[in-house]
């Protein structure tokens, strides 16, 4: 039986404040290819394409195909949480809670959003401040790929896309440009109430 498909969340906005409507088209491109793939997949899966007995690491269409799989849910989850976190230039900062646990875990916000401007700076894919279930710290993380480099047991709070398709036709080669922009519009409600959640996760997950 195939399962239900996946499609893009629709665009809340054409444009941004320091990000034009040509990349958000184009970019919104790119995502909706996430998503396509992702359904096509599934469904080469679902009416047994290859056969998962012959699965093997050195190679096997099976295995090609969850490994795409894999890149592709990515592209899709990540782009889905990035799109929906623009807020058109209301980027007014975390809650109380959350500038709490920022300075807990990394000194201060200052020193967090320093921290997390270099994981961008240094990201070949994402740039991403994540949740840990397991200890209820944050984390920035490096991710080099939509499937590579996630942790177990974390949760995104947020998703920074640096790959150049993100900047390259507002900023050029120019990616801190496209990091302040980022801030300017990203929606902290969003992101605050994201980390409420997390933590009632935590409490749950070492229960």
């Amino acid at each position: 039986m195939s399962r239900q498909k996946y499609a893009a969340n629709p665009l809340k906005y054409k444009e941004v404040e320091g990000i034009s409507a040509k990349t958000f088209a184009e970019h919104f491109k790119l995502y909706e290819g996430y998503v396509n793939k992702t359904n096509e997949i599934y469904e080469k899966i679902a009416n047994s394409f290859a056969d998962p007995s012959k699965s093997a690491g050195t190679y096997s269409e099976y295995g090609e195909a969850k490994r795409q799989l894999s890149f592709n849910l990515g592209g899709m989850w990540n782009h889905k949480l990035y799109f929906g976190d623009f807020e058109d230039g209301k980027g007014t900062g975390p809650s109380e809670h959350l500038q709490r646990a920022m300075t807990e875990d990394f000194g201060s916000f200052d020193k967090w959003k320093e921290d997390f401007v270099a994981s961008g700076m240094a990201a070949r894919g994402w740039g991403m401040l994540c949740y840990g279930l397991d200890d209820g710290k944050l984390h920035n993380v490096v991710l080099d790929a939509q499937n590579a480099g996630f942790p177990a047991t974390v949760v995104p709070l947020v998703l920074m896309d640096v790959y150049e398709h993100a900047y390259y036709i507002d900023y050029g080669t120019g990616r801190k440009g496209y990091i302040e922009a980022f801030f300017k519009n990203l929606n902290w409600d969003r992101v605050s109430k994201r980390y409420e959640k997390c933590q009632k996760m935590h409490n749950i997950w070492n229960e």
